[in-house]
């Protein structure tokens, strides 16, 4: 009953501006797959540039950006109509909500436009940003446009240290002053951390949670590493099961959660993307299990989102997997 109240209390922060719209968009999903047994993805990370003023030294989607398959020429980016597209078979399919991811999203000048056709569509609409471009100004059009929520980087309760790990000198109270920006304009703000293992044993990880709470943040997303993009090649970043239940017991529910609604079973990590709850979209318009995956199953620009999912699903190399939260340790087939 106690874990209960606090997930009301986390889902409250997060959701209290959701329209009348995104309501209905999350209980069709909810009829579709409980009733209708339709299996129907929860989000989609719609990656919509992979260009970024930071550099970091976790960063998965550079992935994408620096894998062999666009060493010799690189595709454009999604264009808006590109992009109302997928959001309108989103909205079709019965996906309640798409998360707004780069690189740096709100590096596009059309990101409110983006925000606004979502929002029209019943879409639940976030945004991942590392903070450097959310000035008041963005901040109160995004509110217009309808966006849901705002997820927020921050690295650590330390300015130095969150700016050496982005690579950017000033980041940190740009960041401090978006979060503050979207409490007083009226956006949940979600902010966003990766815990290593040496950081969960430091003080700075409860400092931080501390912090989010002074700024008025509506909660912590909190993201465990894996062994993909620039970490690649280091297997001992990834925490074992053991380490990541004490990381999850450790919380306070009702302001911290664990990656996604559907990423925590019976207090174990497992992965959203391959219990069909979540799926990729490049900047390119590739079709992938997730960020850190750059296997390709499909592009919406060749073909229907629906078909790409369902070409996905039934893929051997995606049915053979089962746990994998590591691109090191994908099998394909």
């Amino acid at each position: 009953m106690f874990q209960s109240l606090n997930t009301a209390i986390l889902y409250y922060r997060v959701g209290k501006n959701m329209s009348l719209a995104n309501i209905y968009s999350m209980l069709r999903w909810k009829y579709l797959n409980d009733i209708r047994k339709v299996e129907t993805p929860w989000i989609i990370i719609l990656g919509i540039t992979y260009r970024c003023q930071c550099s970091c030294s976790h960063c998965s989607a550079g992935a994408g950006r620096e894998s062999d398959k666009y060493k010799i020429e690189t595709p454009k980016e999604l264009t808006l109509e590109e992009i109302k597209g997928i959001l309108d078979q989103a909205s079709e399919i019965g996906i309640p909500k798409i998360d707004l991811f780069g690189g740096e999203p709100l590096i596009r000048e059309d990101i409110v436009d983006i925000v606004a056709h979502g929002a029209k569509r019943g879409l639940y609409m976030a945004i991942t940003t590392n903070g450097e471009y959310l000035t008041k100004d963005l901040t109160v059009a995004l509110k217009k446009a309808g966006v849901n929520c705002i997820n927020i980087s921050l690295d650590s309760a330390s300015e130095r240290v969150h700016d050496r790990l982005r690579g950017r000198v000033g980041l940190y109270k740009k960041v401090v002053e978006g979060i503050k920006d979207c409490h007083e304009v009226g956006i949940p703000s979600i902010v966003s951390t990766c815990v290593t293992r040496k950081r969960v044993a430091s003080k700075d990880f409860k400092e931080m949670i501390a912090l989010s709470r002074d700024l008025k943040a509506s909660a912590v997303r909190i993201l465990f590493p894996s062994q993909a993009g620039r970490w690649n090649e280091n297997r001992e970043i990834v925490l074992s099961e053991e380490e990541q239940v004490a990381v999850i017991d450790s919380l306070d529910s009702s302001f911290c959660f664990i990656e996604g609604a559907f990423s925590v079973a019976g207090k174990k990590k497992v992965c959203q993307a391959l219990r069909k709850k979540m799926l990729y979209i490049s900047p390119y318009g590739d079709v992938q299990v997730c960020v850190a995956i750059n296997k390709s199953f499909g592009n919406v620009r060749n073909g229907s989102l629906k078909e790409a999912i369902k070409g996905m699903w039934s893929h051997p190399s995606f049915v053979k997997n089962k746990d994998c939260c590591a691109a090191g340790e994908f099998i394909y087939s």
